[in-house]
């Protein structure tokens, strides 16, 4: 993640990301887009990359715990890291933004560069926890009664990523199923797709395709995928996580 630019998006009146800011903020690699409401946040996370949500606490346009829980209950942002921030040294606010789902709680003013190694240290910790790994695959893919094949360009145990130029709404019901080196049966499940990714400015080397989410695995799929992950994911770093 360090070597990656950091795309943030922010619930904030600007005390926090001031035109000044946002400029230092881009030397560092950060690019910040700041909302005012939860609409049009929601809004730019249904059809903006998004890799790390700040929302400030003293924000008095928005309810900021709401806005918390609103992220944290959506299927399709919910593994995106929610930063609380305040100006307020209180430690129920702390517990109260914690309880509703931030990954992490800071008190401002914090140094720009502190703040985003810890924004780092939050990120590396995400991927650390949500393991991916290459497989060179083909996956059969059912969308109501239309089956067709595409390849498998990025998996976790959580996620597949599909390669395929398709754009399919998000929310959209699927089935794949695929194989696994030395796996004896393929594995299977039904998912959700969660988003469209193509190639941008931060991944040009990679190609189109649909993050899909796992909901219900066949059998004993989830615990065969699982362990292949975590084996295959420790013996090869330095993958792109971008699901």
């Amino acid at each position: 993640m360090s070597n990656q630019s950091i795309r943030m998006l922010s619930f904030d009146d600007k005390t926090l990301t001031t035109d000044l800011d946002r400029a230092g903020y881009r030397k560092m690699g950060v690019s910040v887009k700041v909302v005012q409401s939860f609409d049009e946040g929601a809004r730019s996370l249904r059809t903006e990359e998004t890799d790390v949500v700040v929302v400030n606490m003293d924000f008095s346009r928005i309810d900021a715990l709401q806005v918390i829980k609103a992220i944290k209950s959506n299927n399709e942002w919910n593994e995106i890291p929610v930063v609380a921030a305040s100006v307020r040294s209180n430690v129920r606010l702390q517990k109260a933004a914690l309880d509703a789902g931030a990954d992490l709680y800071v008190e401002q003013p914090l140094p720009r560069q502190y703040f985003i190694e810890k924004v780092k240290g939050l990120l590396d910790q995400k991927v650390r926890t949500n393991k991916r790994i290459e497989l060179e695959s083909k996956a059969s893919v059912t969308i109501g009664s239309k089956s067709q094949k595409w390849g498998v360009a990025d998996l976790s145990a959580t996620g597949v990523l599909l390669a395929t130029d398709q754009e399919i709404e998000p929310g959209t019901k699927i089935n794949v199923s695929f194989a696994i080196p030395g796996g004896k049966s393929a594995i299977e499940a039904d998912g959700e797709v969660v988003r469209f990714v193509k190639p941008n400015k931060q991944h040009p080397e990679r190609a189109s395709g649909l993050g899909i989410r796992f909901i219900k695995f066949k059998g004993d799929s989830k615990s065969r995928l699982e362990r292949f992950v975590a084996k295959t994911a420790d013996e090869d770093q330095g993958l792109l996580y971008y699901l």
